[in-house]
């Protein structure tokens, strides 16, 4: 989350159900021996007697969801006394559903969490413990950082395990700073660990007014710029762009007590910063130029009038189905590289009537086989380092720093609190302010009596 990818997804229901009728046992491309054995607990290889449909649930897209079928494909192939019926929402209505189902006793046997979800939802009683399920059937969880499995647990007990790992980092368009056009300073491309002090200088550069003028120049027309430095919005990308920041800086987000924690000096530092960025330096996208851009600050990119903007590591797909040629960094810093690394998850109702079923399914998906799967997709990073090479082999040595991010992510768990600071009534309240439009102090002061 990938969370809610934090982007517009389209509404979608769709369900269908599949039945593999196979005899004998299901082959495996990626036999691993005893490990690949152990860590499925013989999910991959011997039918059980008795057949047994299951239902798996997730949010997404149509392609999203027939990338998944493609890997029910494959387990049931594996186990074909086991009937997979996948279930998929948009992710308003995925949420909804899952707390109707919740209260009605209905739960999927297996569905995909969010890591920003699991405190809220496990105050339901929706998740099934897997501590000693995993144990008992020998899952490894040594190729998961402890960092992601610590995002999917609840009271200390792991109540999902984590499938993916996508990152946020620094994207910018290639065709800006090659064209002297666009770049009439011949401003750098951004280095490998930028800090903002070159992010800065680079953006004041690479903004130009209708005249070609640049931030940097006498005159510079800043009521009609027709390209932008960077496009950030800090109040509408709390947890996936401000938090990592704010950690750059030795700040947080969040306190441990779960109150708000941006009254520090180096928390107001950074707010401050991003506001002199867009109401002073006139270098970054206010948040009705990026309305006008699309209304996607991670895609403005994609315009051919922003030479940078933060993002996550699957809007490469998007870059490459605009046919933009994009260059990756670490997120800018502060003091510190930071980044988020945002795993989605995959738990087992607490009402299941079919546990064996539902933990070869899970582990399956979680485990080496399902994840080197996933991986060959290109789609998504995989959380199970077993699959870290095929990832490499399927999307390249460039896309490797997805996978080299992740040690600089930070480990700041949500709770329901926290979660309704980021997507119930934050954005609301900083979106403007941190732009220069309005009164931050004010703003501040009202969220600290929400988080109360």
């Amino acid at each position: 989350m990938k969370t809610k990818r934090k982007w517009k997804i389209g509404t979608l229901v769709l369900a269908s159900t599949m039945a593999v009728a196979l005899t004998g046992c299901g082959s495996n491309d990626n036999a691993g021996g005893d490990a690949n054995a152990a860590n499925n607990a013989g999910s991959g290889n011997a039918a059980a007697a008795e057949p047994v449909t299951i239902t798996y649930s997730q949010w997404g897209t149509a392609e999203e969801l027939a990338r998944t079928q493609e890997l029910l494909d494959k387990f049931t192939a594996a186990n074909p006394n086991i009937t997979v019926k996948l279930e998929g929402k948009d992710w308003a209505s995925y949420w909804d559903g899952l707390t109707a189902n919740a209260a009605g006793g209905t739960l999927p046997d297996v569905f995909k969490t969010s890591y920003a979800y699991i405190d809220k939802y496990a105050e339901l009683g929706i998740f099934k413990e897997l501590d000693d399920l995993l144990a008992k059937n020998a899952f490894d969880l040594t190729n998961i950082d402890d960092s992601l499995l610590g995002l999917h647990k609840y009271q200390g007990k792991q109540v999902s395990l984590p499938i993916d790992a996508n990152v946020i980092v620094w994207y910018y368009n290639k065709a800006l700073f090659a064209d002297p056009k666009t770049n009439p300073k011949g401003a750098a491309v951004p280095s490998l660990e930028p800090g903002w002090d070159e992010i800065v200088d680079i953006a004041t550069k690479m903004t130009l007014d209708k005249s070609g003028k640049s931030a940097a120049d006498a005159g510079f027309d800043a009521k009609n710029i027709v390209q932008w430095g960077l496009s950030l919005s800090p109040g509408s990308s709390m947890d996936w762009f401000l938090e990592p920041e704010l950690w750059s800086n030795g700040a947080k987000l969040v306190n441990d007590d779960d109150t708000l924690a941006l009254d520090t000096p180096e928390a107001q530092e950074v707010l401050n910063f991003f506001i002199d960025l867009t109401k002073n330096k006139k270098i970054n996208t206010t948040p009705a130029q990026i309305e006008g851009l699309g209304g996607d600050v991670n895609l403005t990119l994609t315009t051919g009038k922003v030479a940078m903007n933060p993002g996550g590591s699957w809007n490469t797909t998007n870059y490459q189905e605009a046919k933009v040629d994009y260059g990756i960094s670490y997120l800018p810093k502060f003091k510190t590289n930071q980044t988020v690394v945002q795993p989605a998850g995959l738990a087992i109702s607490a009402n299941t009537k079919h546990e064996e079923a539902a933990y070869k399914l899970l582990a399956w998906l979680a485990g080496p086989e399902g994840e080197t799967e996933l991986a060959k997709q290109g789609y998504s990073i995989p959380a199970n380092k077993a699959a870290s090479d095929a990832y490499v082999q399927t999307v390249g040595e460039a896309n490797k720093i997805f996978l080299d991010a992740q040690k600089y992510g930070i480990v700041s768990p949500f709770t329901a609190k926290k979660t309704d600071l980021v997507w119930t009534y934050g954005e609301q309240a900083l979106k403007l302010p941190l732009s220069g439009d309005g009164d931050l102090q004010a703003a501040l002061k009202d969220l600290a009596s929400k988080m109360k």
